[in-house]
């Protein structure tokens, strides 16, 4: 499994650290990294081996300056184990792939000249020295920096899908595909003699019309001639012919088809809507037949799918994470994929104008009071997609429900403000309870915010009946308790907009009343932001400040975000 990312001047990460988790979320809006983090760990550990052809300079420079060191490191857990010449052991944790300019002129190249370079490194960041070849009678053993061969960069491969979401990715015959590994077994179940030669040539027979025959016919003579100019006298022992494209491995050309009405058509010749749920079909077959791969990484796996086949697919990728088959990295837009509900996998990443690419994540510290909060309040399941949009938002004004989501928009809309043309969010966290664990997960991704929540303390003094007069101080000892703990959680990284009593009281709608939401909008469509009642003064005053939040202001709500690190 991957552990840790570390990038410096590639395209917009200027020094980058991200942690890597079984399933690890990259989120954020677009144009702040989230491709180029994908990219990185691509270009180190995916299918093509990295070379100077890799990269395009000077654009995937930092404010393309081509005069920096490029280098991205990826740790990795278990290391990979080397055994020298003299039978010691050299653990490698970690792989660093680096693109710069040499300093000085020399054999390699011309000062200036780029050149990329592929390194092990143990567990104190250094390319250990290891005994090579066989040393003779009289003769030391000769010692040199250990090289990068396909066995250790295989040990952390990872398989990349990017958002184009093509079968052709998925081919068998392509190296690290899901479908390949898949197919490893059948290939060795597979026996050619069964039936399948014979096959094969009728198969091949059908095919050679009269055409095809002479179109193979002049190939075969000219390849013939050309190879006879070239000095090799081999017209009477090689046939040139026509065939399928491996027959002594047929399995490497399955193609999956899809067949309609009688019609079928190859796969990777559908719209990119069916392909991508082919994909998923492949992903499931993955899981049910508990193969273990490694790491996949996915490029906004949201891409081409319905809302449902959405969920869908994420719950498979948790499954899948979780239950150890492979580990998963994803960049996404998607409230479905962001899931605030698993926060520890969450890597905000966001970019201020001109500047570098930062990032938030829960800190180790963090998660034990998150999980608390989790568990205490039985949140797992009351975020949806709705909610997880705070995510995205450049800052948020948390409320308890709808009825207060309604009000709030009515008011942002009565003093010509836009929500959605400024980023800015306004979640119903699904009741009072559930403030108090979105306010956590905000202040550890860093998101500004504001809460506006009802008091709900009541006085007691005109009831009479002393067990109903009990009852509703317990209640409201428990609501005050409710409002001091999101209070606390607020701490100082966002301000709380208290209405006393309740939303509904101040607007003259009963507790009991059906429709509240329709009430509330019906109520507030007369109401005037300047001369409104002061016990609404909380509503307005906490949109206000929601939107008045300048750019600074979000700096300082959040500390001043630099990239945190590792916990």
């Amino acid at each position: 499994m991957l552990t840790r990312l570390q990038v410096r001047n590639f395209r917009s990460l200027e020094d980058l650290e991200l942690p890597l988790g079984p399933l690890t979320a990259i989120v954020g809006p677009n144009g702040v990294g989230k491709t180029t983090i994908l990219r990185a760990l691509n270009l180190a550990l995916g299918d093509m081996w990295p070379s100077l052809r890799s990269f395009q300079i000077p654009q995937d420079f930092f404010q393309f300056d081509a005069t920096r060191d490029i280098e991205i490191a990826i740790d990795f857990d278990p290391p990979y184990e080397h055994r020298d010449t003299l039978s010691h052991v050299h653990e490698i944790t970690a792989l660093r792939l680096t693109c710069k300019p040499y300093k000085r002129s020399g054999r390699w190249g011309e000062a200036g000249d780029h050149h990329v370079d592929l390194e092990p490194l143990d567990s104190n960041g250094d390319v250990p020295t290891v005994a090579v070849g066989q040393p003779t009678k009289g003769q030391k053993t000769q010692f040199t920096p250990l090289k990068v061969g396909t066995e250790l960069r295989d040990h952390a491969r990872i398989l990349f899908i990017d958002h184009r979401r093509s079968l052709a990715q998925h081919l068998p015959g392509l190296r690290g595909s899901i479908l390949g590994r898949l197919l490893q077994k059948a290939r060795k179940e597979f026996d050619p003699q069964q039936g399948f030669a014979q096959a094969y040539a009728q198969a091949l027979e059908l095919l050679r019309t009269e055409e095809v025959k002479r179109i193979e016919q002049t190939v075969a003579e000219t390849a013939k001639r050309m190879l006879g100019f070239l000095g090799r006298d081999i017209a009477e022992s090689v046939e040139i012919c026509f065939g399928f494209a491996d027959p002594a491995n047929p399995l490497i050309s399955l193609r999956l088809q899809y067949r309609e009405s009688g019609l079928t058509v190859p796969g990777e010749e559908l719209g990119l809507g069916i392909q991508s749920a082919m994909v998923v079909g492949i992903f499931e077959a993955f899981r049910q037949l508990g193969e273990k791969f490694g790491t996949v990484v996915i490029e906004e796996p949201e891409m081409y799918l319905h809302p449902q086949a959405q969920r869908y697919f994420y719950r498979l990728l948790c499954e899948m994470a979780e239950t150890d088959q492979c580990q998963v990295i994803y960049s996404t837009h998607s409230p479905v994929f962001a899931d605030a509900n698993r926060f520890e996998a969450l890597r905000l990443v966001r970019k201020r104008a001109g500047q570098s690419t930062y990032m938030s994540f829960v800190h180790q510290s963090g998660t034990e009071s998150l999980e608390a909060a989790r568990k205490r309040l039985k949140l797992a399941g009351k975020f949806d997609a709705a909610r997880n949009e705070v995510l995205f938002a450049s800052r948020a004004l948390l409320v308890e429900g709808l009825g207060d989501r309604l009000a709030a928009l009515i008011v942002a809309e009565k003093l010509g403000l836009d929500p959605d043309a400024e980023g800015v969010a306004v979640v119903d966290c699904g009741g009072k309870s559930g403030i108090e664990l979105v306010v956590q997960v905000c202040r550890a991704l860093d998101i500004p915010f504001v809460v506006l929540h009802d008091e709900d303390v009541w006085p007691t003094g005109d009831i009479e009946d002393q067990r109903k007069r009990s009852n509703r101080e317990r209640q409201n000892e428990a609501e005050t308790c409710q409002n001091e703990r999101i209070k606390e959680a607020v701490a100082e990284a966002g301000s709380v907009f208290v209405i006393s009593p309740t939303l509904e009281d101040v607007l003259g709608i009963g507790a009991d009343a059906s429709d509240k939401p329709r009430r509330i909008a019906e109520t507030l469509a007369q109401l005037d932001t300047d001369a409104s009642s002061p016990q609404l003064r909380p509503l307005i005053d906490a949109v206000r400040t929601l939107f008045n939040m300048s750019g600074e202001a979000e700096k300082r709500q959040a500390g001043i975000l630099e990239s945190p690190g590792l916990p």
